[in-house]
């Protein structure tokens, strides 16, 4: 087992929903996300741990990734943008407005970089 640099990043952005939009439709864009975010993990050996929850009274999705093999917070914020951005347009979502890390509001959470054990 070996040790690994990571970063845990907690990011929440508002929805532009359409009108009409029903609350189950918010959970059900968080769920197509997920999944979104499970098939780039098959893919890339650098995040895991995704995570989606949504608020459908804020209008709002938050994401959870464990960026690993860096400790350096704007490289582990770069990679999750384009992570989550990625997925967001996998299923149909468009990001004309999408943040750069210079521009990154409050709402990202970054957790201590830490070391994690591998198998």
């Amino acid at each position: 087992m070996s040790a690994k640099e990571a970063s845990q990043l907690s990011l929440e952005f508002q929805l532009d929903l359409a009108p009409g939009t029903q609350p189950g439709d918010v959970h059900a864009h968080g769920e197509r996300v997920m999944q979104e975010l499970l098939h780039l993990e098959a893919c890339n050996e650098d995040f895991t741990d995704s995570a989606v929850a949504t608020n459908a009274e804020t209008n709002t999705i938050t994401v959870e990734l464990l960026i690993l093999n860096t400790a350096d917070p704007t490289t582990a914020l770069h990679r999750a943008l384009a992570l989550i951005r990625t997925a967001a347009h996998a299923v149909g979502a468009a990001t004309p407005h999408w943040p750069t890390v210079s521009e990154m509001p409050v709402q990202v959470q970054f957790e201590k970089a830490r070391e994690v054990a591998s198998a």
